[in-house]
């Protein structure tokens, strides 16, 4: 569980996040937190910074609205991501949640759908613990290609 105030939920090194939501609310309250929490926080309020901001930074992390301009164009972001910087983790936020939207998330293997207002500490969890499997994830496939390098023929 995540405590908001306690030091022990930071990221053990700054990890940089893309966060694109239209509600300047949202980006107002959001972004100190994420920085609280250590993350290097880029935040933007429409589509086209933030795919300029693919293309110039590179982000571990990409938190963005679902409906930033117009219904949906949160996934154009998404798709971007996934082909410019296919290890980002990507999450969607959206204050009007259905089933189409949802499935769709799927599709693109997006790490969570959250409802806005999100909670916190459920965001910074699914942050930390998608983060952790991909450590693990990238330590087994060092370690396995490092095996299959070295065995005898």
């Amino acid at each position: 569980m995540y405590c908001l105030g306690c030091r022990r939920n930071r990221v053990t090194s700054a990890k940089n996040l893309l966060f694109v939501d239209d509600e300047d609310s949202i980006r107002l309250t959001l972004t100190p937190i994420l920085k609280k929490h250590g993350f290097e926080v880029t935040a933007v309020a429409n589509v086209s910074d933030a795919l300029a901001q693919i293309d110039l930074s590179k982000y571990d992390v990409l938190v963005s609205d679902l409906n930033i301009e117009k219904p949906g164009d949160g996934f154009a972001v998404i798709a971007a991501m996934k082909v410019r910087q296919p290890r980002c983790l990507n999450i969607i936020l959206t204050a009007s949640p259905d089933f189409d939207t949802a499935q769709q998330a799927i599709r693109l293997s997006v790490a969570d759908y959250f409802i806005k207002p999100v909670n916190v500490e459920e965001l910074l969890s699914t942050i930390a613990n998608a983060g952790s499997r991909k450590s693990t994830e990238s330590r087994s496939q060092g370690s396995r290609c490092r095996t299959e390098g070295t065995s005898p023929q």
